[in-house]
């Protein structure tokens, strides 16, 4: 199940809000209070102690008082917002085993198309007419093979994948580095809006009102790794978030990566080239090979999580 955020007491809100709350936390908290508005409670009353080290109980609850719940909870009411709990069946089923989980996640939409096998797609913010045509190469033909496309909603290349998706009728998912009533960029409210209304989702770890921050945008790439069968990289400098999230996936996550091989002495190909050189990205040359390693990463990884629960 999802949750509408009327559904949720105060306290409860207040713990879902708090920075970097993780997924192996909250799951212990729920499972022993018998749900998400108990666990909040029992925080509150100090009957956490009996599941948590007293340290930590006591640092939750403090930081919960100090949690302005209001504004969590308005935000969220004005984009119709919901959030999926790492305990709730829906939660996306690849992100759970993973390190640094997120304790739960708001989004827009809906959840679907994250239950499919999926090409996560990063690129240059400042991306050529080249990255353009290929990300819509490449994204047209994955999202006409059922798979789905994630990518961080950015300027650029991200933003060429989601509209190529959505046009062409396919499921995308969106995942910012901000909360999902403040838009970023700003000039991408109607992109995401559109998807939204296309059955595609717009998610975020952090509460609607947050502001984008530095800090989240790798968290942003981690999850956007996590939800990924397989990562594209179509467009990077040498250092960028792209490959960022690239390496993530490979080093955290254990995904495939590719590259799209651009022009020798273009900046925006410099990364992908040698990430392709030094051996840990493999060469993206049609989208065929992208989707059929994608739809056998996603059978693993469902077989491997089956095995686990």
């Amino acid at each position: 199940m999802s949750w509408n955020v009327d559904e949720i007491n105060d306290n409860a809100l207040r713990l879902l809000c708090i920075d970097g709350l993780g997924g192996a936390t909250l799951s212990k908290l729920v499972v022993a209070a018998g749900g998400i508005n108990e666990a909040g409670d029992a925080l509150e009353s100090g009957q956490a102690t009996e599941w948590l080290p007293r340290g930590a109980s006591e640092m939750l609850r403090d930081r919960m008082q100090r949690m302005e719940v209001d504004p969590a909870r308005w935000s969220a009411e004005a984009v119709a917002a919901k959030i999926v709990l790492v305990t709730d069946d829906d939660f996306p089923q690849f992100l759970s085993p993973l390190p640094a989980c997120p304790a739960a996640l708001w989004y827009r939409g809906s959840l679907e198309g994250l239950s499919l096998a999926s090409v996560g797609i990063v690129g240059s913010r400042r991306c050529t007419k080249y990255g353009i045509e290929q990300a819509t190469l490449f994204s047209k033909e994955i999202v006409q093979s059922d798979l789905t496309v994630i990518s961080g909603g950015a300027r650029g290349i991200d933003a060429a994948a989601h509209r190529t998706a959505i046009q062409y009728g396919g499921s995308t998912a969106v995942v910012l580095g901000s909360g999902l009533s403040v838009v970023y960029p700003p000039e991408h409210a109607t992109l995401f809006d559109s998807i939204v209304r296309e059955n595609g989702v717009i998610v975020s770890e952090f509460p609607c009102h947050r502001s984008p921050r530095p800090a989240y945008f790798p968290r942003r790439n981690r999850i956007v790794s996590g939800l990924s069968s397989v990562v594209l990289v179509v467009e990077a400098a040498r250092r960028s978030g792209a490959l960022i999230t690239a390496r993530i996936a490979v080093e955290e996550h254990g995904r495939q990566v590719f590259a799209i091989p651009g022009r020798l002495g273009d900046s925006t190909s410099a990364g992908c080239l040698q990430c392709m050189r030094d051996g840990w990205a493999g060469v993206a040359i049609q989208p065929a090979d992208i989707i059929e390693e994608a739809v056998s990463a996603w059978a693993r990884l469902s077989s491997n999580f089956a095995i686990h629960q």
